[in-house]
């Protein structure tokens, strides 16, 4: 399965430890440079910055995008990352494209591209069986500054 994913996500679930569950639930993960750039340079000593790195080469991989058009027209709209991110979902052939920014799922979504924010991760998880309390960890989300919908978060717990 090929897994792409923004900075969301990956710093979502760091902020509240359990950013491992993407290794857990994928196995395997890629993330375009702006990415890396965002999260790990520019991000350095925050959330996500430590766990990035460190899972860096192991099983997650920085990856540049080859064409370099596809961003150059998402730019326009969306953030480096987030260009970058769809750019290479679609060089890739992903399986699913992670982000949370509800502008840039629309567009991916709209280019044929299969999208789950944090949320999904963590439900997807829970479902698994990796995650056992799925209101604790929604909730240590919310806590952290994370925005969960009311409507979003009502239905996912409805849904276990």
């Amino acid at each position: 399965m090929i897994v792409i994913s923004n900075a969301g996500p990956l710093i979502a679930l760091a902020r509240i430890r359990h950013f491992e569950l993407l290794r857990d639930l994928f196995g395997h993960l890629l993330i375009p440079q702006a990415v890396y750039e965002e999260v790990v340079v520019k991000g350095a000593g925050r959330p996500g910055a430590y766990e990035t790195a460190s899972a860096c080469g192991d099983w997650l991989n920085v990856v540049s995008v080859k064409d370099v058009t596809i961003v150059r027209s998402l730019l326009a709209r969306l953030g480096k990352g987030e260009s970058e991110a769809i750019a290479l979902a679609l060089e890739k052939k992903a399986d699913l494209l992670l982000m949370d920014d509800l502008k840039a799922r629309a567009v991916a979504e709209f280019m044929g591209l299969a999208v789950s924010g944090t949320v999904g991760v963590v439900f997807q998880a829970y479902r698994q069986g990796i995650v056992s309390d799925l209101n604790q960890v929604l909730d240590a989300l919310r806590a952290k500054g994370f925005w969960i919908d009311d409507d979003v978060y009502n239905r996912v717990l409805r849904s276990k």
